[in-house]
């Protein structure tokens, strides 16, 4: 039967999105013969790395990494979501749970409408985060009580090293080595040369080499669509400091800047911080000047250049790129990982499904799907962007006049003559939005971004709200801090139940 070939794989690049698809490929599909080939020579880039949901339930879930392993050998710290630091509120938290398309009991419209003027407690997860909590206490044993709905801080360099000595462990094949020269033929890459003589051939080629996109892009020329009119942050200046008495705080901070924003992302040890930031609008120098002065403690530096954008095929012949290869939007909403899994879940389907063949319609939905995806996550941090009234500067006044919204306008059309509505949600946003309606008005009502105003609550579903605020900040009060969470989760008595993450799992 052709489903039971042998076929060979290889993946080059040996970064989170290179082991990422390489046990994706091996678990999911053991027949498959994977290989990967990186250089221990080029440096794994070391910042931290914020998530989505994704990452726990698609490590531990989908691909049956043991969670208490992990847990001991990586050392992450978990994420509720992000706190904004954006638009005219003071605060506000995304978090990954629900808190503004849902209802309350007998009040006749969804919380958005009861957020727009006070939005620190729509959830528990947002009354926790509002009070630097991680999570609720168990009744019996006073643990933490994890869900699905959170995500994971990785250090980077730890993370990479698990993946590598994990992917062996399943009978990935590992060279160290570099590619010296790609030759080609009419099916896309015929073979790989290295610089240690090796020619390494393969049925499907997997372009994991980062920003150079040494196969898909260089050798197949498929070109990066630039969504600079939408993203126009090109730089990061990025760095950090050893934590001495801070909260060790669970959630990443985006933080508004002169000419573009400051992420914050919590280890164990160490504090990451980065100012995101457009060099048509700061030079370096400045950028790290202000960056400086806004974080005194921070410790060496550097900078990193990126461009925002998508190959709008990233599957072309017998090549597959995912990760930086494919496509790279700025780390606003930490989707960089998100993305690798679910295109790296897709192909593996794509694969099963054609049995192990490189079938032509298979791979034209495959890449329709991919670039919704990037384009759907270029419309929603355009949002970010155009709505954020914070700072009047330079930066700031042509996010809110120029930044092209991709897509998103009827987004917007929906929300400024129904507001905070859900009923033709998913009619504005279309189908396979990876964030969801909850995420838009998060930022919409977060952004407190107007709407035509003709519903007026009144005083008992006043009261109501206020009530339930009340409710959520005693819920709250006795929570878990990160640190003492971490220390459970981490102990040898605290244990996971089999089917925890993989009956969350979504692929």
């Amino acid at each position: 039967m052709a489903s039971s070939l042998k076929k060979s794989i290889t993946v080059v690049g040996g970064g989170s999105a290179g082991f990422l698809a390489a046990i994706t490929l091996k678990a999911r599909m053991p027949v498959l013969d994977v290989t990967v080939v990186h250089s221990s020579d080029i440096p794994i880039i070391g910042v931290g790395e914020g998530s989505t949901l994704t990452m726990p339930i698609y490590l531990h879930g989908y691909l049956g990494i043991d969670p208490t392993r992990f847990h001991k050998e990586v050392e992450p710290t978990y994420k509720l979501g992000i706190r904004f630091l954006w638009g005219p509120r003071e605060r506000f938290h995304y978090t990954f749970s629900s808190q503004l398309d849902k209802f309350l009991p007998g009040m006749p419209r969804p919380n958005g409408y009861f957020a727009y003027e006070d939005f620190d407690y729509a959830d528990v997860a947002g009354a926790l985060a509002a009070h630097d909590k991680a999570f609720l206490k168990q009744k019996e044993g006073g643990g933490p009580v994890v869900n699905t709905d959170v995500a994971y801080h990785l250090e980077n360099v730890p993370f990479v090293r698990f993946l590598e000595k994990y992917a062996a462990e399943i009978g990935i094949e590992i060279v160290d080595d570099r590619v010296d020269e790609v030759e080609q033929s009419e099916a896309g890459i015929k073979a790989l040369h290295l610089e240690s003589g090796r020619i390494q051939t393969a049925d499907l080629f997997v372009d994991c080499s980062g920003f150079s996109s040494l196969l898909l892009g260089e050798a197949l020329e498929e070109s990066l669509q630039s969504f600079d009119s939408s993203l126009f942050c090109d730089r990061a200046v990025a760095g950090g400091w050893d934590r001495e008495e801070e909260t060790l705080l669970p959630y990443t901070t985006a933080e508004t800047m002169n000419a573009g924003w400051a992420w914050q992302i919590e280890h164990d040890d160490h504090i990451n911080r980065g100012y995101v930031y457009s060099s048509p609008f700061i030079s370096d120098d400045e950028a790290e000047k202000e960056f400086r002065e806004k974080n005194p403690k921070v410790k060496d530096t550097r900078i990193i250049k990126f461009s925002s954008g998508a190959r709008k095929r990233t599957w072309v012949k017998n090549v597959v790129a995912l990760g930086n290869s494919a496509g790279f939007v700025e780390p606003l909403e930490a989707t960089a990982l998100a993305v690798i899994c679910d295109h790296a879940a897709k192909l593996i389907h794509c694969l099963a499904d054609s049995y192990l063949e490189i079938d032509p319609t298979s791979r034209k939905y495959y890449n329709d799907y991919c670039w919704d995806t990037w384009e759907n996550i270029r419309r929603f941090l355009a949002m970010h962007y155009k709505f954020n009234s914070r700072l009047d500067t330079k930066f700031w006044e042509a996010a809110q006049n120029d930044t092209d919204m991709s897509g998103a306008e009827e987004i917007m059309e929906y929300y400024e003559a129904c507001g905070p509505a859900t009923l033709w949600a998913g009619k504005a946003m279309g189908p396979n939005d990876p964030f969801s309606w909850e995420g838009y008005l998060v930022m919409l009502v977060g952004q407190k971004v107007p709407f035509r105003r003709s519903f007026q609550s009144t005083e008992a579903e006043k009261a109501n709200w206020k009530r339930y605020h009340e409710d959520l900040k005693k819920t709250v009060s006795d929570a878990l801090t990160m640190r003492e969470s971490l220390d459970m989760i981490r102990s040898d008595q605290w244990g996971w139940h089999p089917d925890f993450y993989r009956s969350a799992s979504r692929w």
